[in-house]
């Protein structure tokens, strides 16, 4: 009696709950926890199936491969934590997850909140990474909209290369240039390229570090591009 009535209550979840996806393969311990649930399970028989609510953490030198249902997929490497608020909203609350979201037929795409910060993707490659009040955003292919859910990003832009390399070959040349005026020079740079704004876009092969709400331009360093190699096995 007793086990017919926990596989009632398992069929009435599944058929309540809306399926987003699935984990089809894993390395080390995964635990997912259901709606409401204080304790979370492990991840054992594959695939094992994602509803709305469900959150799914990634322990120490631990990965999760995941297939989200007309999406795309995506991996968890160690010590995330992701949260599906719904079939397309995403909440990636800690550590580093890659992306590969498909364009799809009717022009909709989905949000994954980092934060305070939404991020709208149609059809992207990319690898996002929160920890501490550091978020970065490393974009592989396609293009991001990066949203700030309160208040205004202070956006850093870099002067043009070329006006960089014309004042740093007059340093090494030692035309008067001392330490203190290139500092200066930098700081009056950076209030020059700073802009307030609530969103922004970016494009293939961009990155960017927000702390806080200061959103500066970085380099895609070798061991992201080797994570996205994670998506290319399953």
């Amino acid at each position: 009696m007793r086990l017919l009535l926990i596989l009632l209550i398992l069929v009435g979840f599944s058929l309540s709950a809306e399926q987003a996806g699935e984990v089809v393969k894993k390395q080390g311990r995964v635990k997912l926890y259901r709606e409401g649930s204080l304790s979370g399970e492990p991840v054992i028989q594959l695939p094992t199936p994602l509803y709305v609510k469900d959150i799914l953490k990634t322990d120490y030198s631990s990965l999760a491969f995941v297939k989200l249902l007309g999406v795309g997929k995506l991996v968890l490497t160690e010590n995330s934590v992701l949260y599906i608020e719904g079939i397309d909203r995403l909440n990636f609350q800690e550590g580093r997850a890659i992306f590969q979201i498909r364009k799809r037929s009717e022009g909709r795409g989905i949000k994954v909140r980092v934060r305070s910060v939404i991020i709208g993707i149609k059809g992207t490659k990319f690898l996002v990474s929160a920890e501490g009040d550091r978020i970065g955003i490393y974009l592989k292919e396609g293009h991001l909209s990066v949203r700030k859910m309160v208040g205004e990003f202070i956006r850093y832009r870099k002067r043009e290369e070329e006006e960089f390399e014309e004042f740093r070959r007059e340093i090494e040349e030692g035309i008067e240039k001392e330490r203190e005026e290139y500092e200066r020079f930098k700081e009056e740079t950076e209030k020059e390229f700073r802009e307030f704004v609530k969103e922004f876009e970016l494009g293939p092969g961009k990155a960017v570090m927000i702390e806080g709400s200061e959103v500066r331009d970085v380099e895609i360093p070798p061991e992201v591009e080797e994570e996205f190699k994670l998506l290319d096995m399953f």
